[in-house]
């Protein structure tokens, strides 16, 4: 495959820069702990934004050559280094006009302008989330819920979450745990979203709003592992509002509050409030649908998060991976209050949601095939 020129700059520029990284990654296969970029081999562009750059290849000392996926995205700038970016950086001429002149800076080493995700081995999965796509609006109705998505999700692999238990299970990310109520029964993991550019940096992050997500998983921390809310046995939680999930093969949100209980929300905002100074009021609680993962959790992300305040909503597509767009996120507090008019409310409701052609794959052909889409 032919790469255009920019494609070319863009890939020798975040290399250039991200030469000597070591990437942090776990493999099934044990072929090791740390990859250095330069032993990455391309193979194709799956996509390219103004602020990302989606890469398929393998790793020149796999001889099995695996595949990996490698994304690259314009990080959350650390206001606090601002001087010595400034100091270290050379510009280069673009164009000159009166008043308004463009350049390209060159920083330093010390300066780390990009965040950089793996996911190795990589699965044809999520090659096919991160590759650039047509999307489709589905409007689904309680019989195509149950004719086609209900089907859908109960034919994941239970594997396909194994990561999420391996955090539930203190196996793999226990630094990035932010709050943890190890309660039997309503007990919840509260950490940041992949998304988030550095953690670590996160009081800076909030402060200039320059972030890839202000947001955390709520994950329950229990035996039951169960692939989607609407597979919860009946009566095994209670809901938000005290309503008694009735209908484990009713529709995917019925029995989204039914895993929230009441202190989990407001320990959460409590949290969010007293380690990052952030007021309720300032936060946005919302489930997906659907989903990337089918284990229950809430994302919390601020509400200076629309509106071109995030540095990669640049580009609507860049846009769309952040989840907060209408046909993909539901207000936790929209369903938590109709529900409480009627707990039968999602059961029979008609959902609005964007399915990928080729993220969601197989959702969108059965779809496709039922004259739906």
């Amino acid at each position: 495959m032919m790469l255009s020129l920019l494609e070319q700059v863009g890939i020798a520029l975040a290399v250039a820069v991200l030469g000597g990284l070591y990437i942090r990654q776990q493999s099934v296969a044990n072929v090791g702990t740390t990859k250095m970029l330069r032993d990455f081999n391309l193979v194709r562009v799956l996509k390219r934004t103004d602020t990302e750059l989606a890469l398929l290849g393998n790793f020149k000392s796999d001889n099995h050559k695996k595949a990996a996926v490698l994304v690259i995205q314009t990080a959350a700038m650390d206001t606090e280094a601002l001087n010595q970016m400034l100091v270290g950086m050379s510009l280069h001429e673009i164009l000159v006009n009166d008043i308004y002149s463009t350049f390209q800076g060159d920083v330093s080493r010390t300066v780390k302008p990009y965040k950089v995700n793996l996911i190795y081995p990589a699965t044809e999965r999520h090659v096919r989330k991160h590759m650039d796509q047509n999307f489709h609006m589905v409007v689904e109705t309680k019989e195509a819920y149950r004719m086609i998505t209900k089907p859908f999700i109960d034919s994941i692999p239970a594997e396909n979450i194994e990561w999420v238990y391996n955090i539930l299970e203190h196996k793999s990310e226990t630094d990035r745990i932010i709050y943890e109520d190890t309660d039997p029964r309503n007990g919840f993991v509260l950490l940041p979203d992949f998304k988030w550019s550095d953690p670590s940096q996160v009081h800076i992050v909030l402060t200039s709003f320059l972030f890839s997500l202000l947001a955390a998983r709520i994950a329950l921390l229990s035996g039951n592992r169960a692939r989607s809310i609407a597979t919860i046995a009946s009566g095994s939680y209670w809901c938000t509002l005290e309503v008694v999930a009735e209908h484990p093969t009713s529709r995917f949100l019925l029995l989204t509050c039914c895993m929230i209980p009441p202190g989990n929300r407001d320990a959460s905002l409590q949290v969010l409030s007293e380690k990052f100074g952030v007021s309720a009021s300032s936060i946005r609680m919302y489930l997906h649908y659907q989903p990337t993962y089918y284990q229950l959790h809430v994302h919390f992300s601020h509400i200076k998060m629309i509106h071109g305040a995030h540095p990669t909503c640049l580009s609507v597509l860049s846009c769309l991976a952040l989840g907060t767009f209408s046909g993909k996120a539901v207000l936790l507090e929209d369903i938590i209050n109709n529900l409480s008019f009627n707990s039968d409310h999602y059961k029979n409701a008609t959902l609005s949601f964007v399915v990928g052609e080729m993220q969601h794959k197989q959702l969108f052909e059965l779809f496709r095939e039922k004259r739906i889409i």
